[in-house]
């Protein structure tokens, strides 16, 4: 279980004004969504399907698949656990830094686990192990990889399954999802979650898209009715209004753009490139955990101190793009900050 992450509010009794740490988009919860699921509540008197067939189909129609291809999971952490237990004592190289779950449910499977810093990853990168995890967008850095280079590490290894997290790939720009090359390649699998985009963390949805083999060699270690009604129902309502809710991207890698430039006119913050609304920061003096508490005490801002993530430092804090007059807030109090050291 992960010991540390984005939105820990819960943790803090200050009153929080904009929160930076977490990567869920901050005006995805729909208004229309709100009055679906208050419509549906009387649903919970029954049970939900035991595999939310319903919503695999909708999900199956919305990427041009087979519903045989798709295996709706509670949030995309079930999916990674589902996963390594499929794999279960085998062997698995995660690309780091990373969202910490991959690394917990291969642990938790008695998986022989390797690391290979994102930096030192190339189309001619030899693995040797069952699996290979990485996030496409990366959390936390917001760097992505190419389709092209992909489908060379795929090509160049038939025996390895690649489990590619695109939980927010529709956070950047760049068209980056592996899903049109889903049919050609039968050791791929990816990883969705319905959570950042829409803003339902507490609702817990992903799905796990692959060839039918795959997903019947997962489904035996599903747990029933692990998808709740109000998650199935949110799901079945974004598949049909999809086109009606999408992410205005564009505007999110604009304001991250003018952020990141204001960040760097207050000190030497490092700053890592990112195609994402969020990104990386590294202060040059004091820690993340420090600056977090100042500006959860001073202005009741909340980052994402990322000195957990395998790699990263103390100095190492993750930063997403909130609303424009949030973002002069933050800039504000961490040069508050920086002139305090």
């Amino acid at each position: 279980m992960i010991t540390g992450h984005g939105d820990d509010r819960y943790l803090f009794n200050y009153n929080i004004v904009a929160d930076f740490s977490s990567n869920v988009y901050y005006e995805g919860f729909s208004d229309k969504l709100n009055n679906h699921l208050t419509h549906c509540l009387h649903k919970i008197n029954n049970y939900p399907e035991a595999n939310a067939q319903r919503l695999q189909a909708a999900l199956a129609d919305w990427h041009g698949i087979k519903p045989g291809q798709v295996l709706v999971t509670n949030g995309a952490t079930e999916a990674f656990y589902l996963v390594a237990h499929a794999y279960r004592r085998k062997s698995a190289t995660i690309i780091i830094p990373a969202f910490a779950e991959y690394e917990d449910g291969c642990r938790a499977n008695d998986l022989q686990i390797n690391h290979l810093h994102w930096d030192d990853l190339r189309p001619d990168t030899v693995f040797q192990t069952d699996l290979v995890f990485f996030g496409n967008p990366n959390n936390p850095t917001g760097a992505i990889l190419h389709p092209q280079t992909i489908k060379k590490l795929l090509d160049h290894h038939p025996a390895t399954m690649f489990v590619i997290d695109e939980a927010y790939v529709d956070f950047t720009v760049d068209v980056i999802s592996m899903v049109p090359s889903l049919d050609e390649y039968p050791n791929l699998i990816i990883i969705k979650s319905l959570t950042k985009t829409y803003s339902i963390p507490g609702l817990r949805l992903g799905y796990i898209l692959s060839n039918k083999a795959v997903i019947n060699n997962i489904l035996p270690s599903k747990m029933p009715w692990s998808v709740n009604t109000l998650a199935i129902e949110a799901g079945l309502f974004i598949a049909q209004h999809r086109d009606e809710m999408v992410l205005p991207v564009s505007t999110l890698t604009w304001n991250a753009l003018e952020l990141i430039s204001a960040l760097n006119n207050i000190g030497d913050i490092s700053i890592r490139k990112t195609h994402t609304n969020f990104f990386l920061c590294q202060t040059p003096k004091g820690t993340a955990a420090e600056l977090k508490l100042f500006l959860l005490q001073t202005a009741g801002l909340l980052i994402r101190d990322a000195s957990n993530f395998k790699s990263l430092t103390p100095q190492h804090f993750r930063i997403a793009t909130q609303r424009k007059e949030q973002n002069l807030l933050l800039v504000k109090a961490i040069k508050s900050w920086m002139d305090s050291l």
